[in-house]
C-alpha cells in the first residue's frame, strides 16, 4: 500500500491517509498510542454492490474526501470489519465504534441493531442499540465495547459487526466507518 503523508494544521496528531481513502492512522501526541478509522469502503457491506445501498462522497476535512455508504432500502443490514491486533500499540484499552448518521427521511427501524465486538482470543461482546429515537442529521458513534491489547507481539484480529437480519425492512442510514482508538 503506497501511503501519502497528509499536512495535518494542528500540533497533537499525526496523520497518514492511504490512497483512495480506505483507512485513516494517526499517533495520539498526548499518549502516542495508534488510532485507526477504517471508512465504509474497507468494510464489508452486505448488499452494498446492489441497488441497495448508494456511495456517496463525503468532505472529510477541507481538503480531504472519502466515501460513504447511504443505505437506500435493505431488509438484511449487514456492515462488517476487522482488524489486525498486532497493528495497535501493546498494553492499551481500546473502544470501537461505529460512525453512523440517520437521514431526515429515515425509517424502519423499530427493531434494535445488534453490535458485536470478536476478539482473537475468543471473546465477544455483544449489545443491542435502539435507532428509533435517536436524532436524524448528525453523525452519531455507536459503541461496540472495548478490550486491551497484550504487552507482546499479538496475532489474530479484531472483528467487529453492525446488524438487524430480521427481515424488516428500513432505510436512511449513512455508514461513514468505524474508530479503533484508545481510550484514556
Amino acid at each position: 500500500m503506497n501511503l501519502k503523508r497528509k499536512a495535518v494544521a494542528t500540533d497533537t496528531t499525526n496523520e497518514l491517509f492511504p490512497q483512495h481513502k480506505m483507512k485513516k492512522t494517526w499517533e495520539d501526541a498526548k499518549s502516542g498510542h495508534k488510532c485507526f478509522v477504517l471508512y465504509a469502503r474497507s468494510l464489508h457491506i452486505s448488499w452494498s454492490d446492489h441497488e441497495y445501498w448508494m456511495w456517496e462522497s463525503f468532505k472529510e476535512t477541507s481538503d480531504e474526501k472519502i466515501e460513504v455508504a447511504r443505505l437506500r432500502t435493505v431488509c438484511w443490514l449487514e456492515v462488517k470489519g476487522k482488524f489486525k491486533i498486532s497493528d495497535l500499540s501493546p498494553g492499551t484499552v481500546y473502544e470501537v465504534v461505529y460512525v453512523v448518521m440517520l437521514t431526515k427521511e429515515a425509517s424502519g427501524w423499530e427493531l434494535p441493531v445488534k453490535l458485536k465486538l470478536s476478539l482473537p482470543d475468543g471473546k465477544v461482546q455483544e449489545r443491542q442499540v435502539s435507532l428509533l429515537q435517536k436524532p436524524r442529521g448528525p453523525w452519531m458513534e455507536l459503541s461496540l465495547g472495548h478490550f486491551c491489547t497484550g504487552e507482546n507481539d499479538e496475532t489474530g484480529e479484531v472483528c467487529f459487526d453492525l446488524y438487524e437480519i430480521g427481515g424488516h425492512w428500513k432505510s436512511g442510514l449513512v455508514i461513514k466507518g468505524a474508530i479503533l482508538r484508545p481510550i484514556n
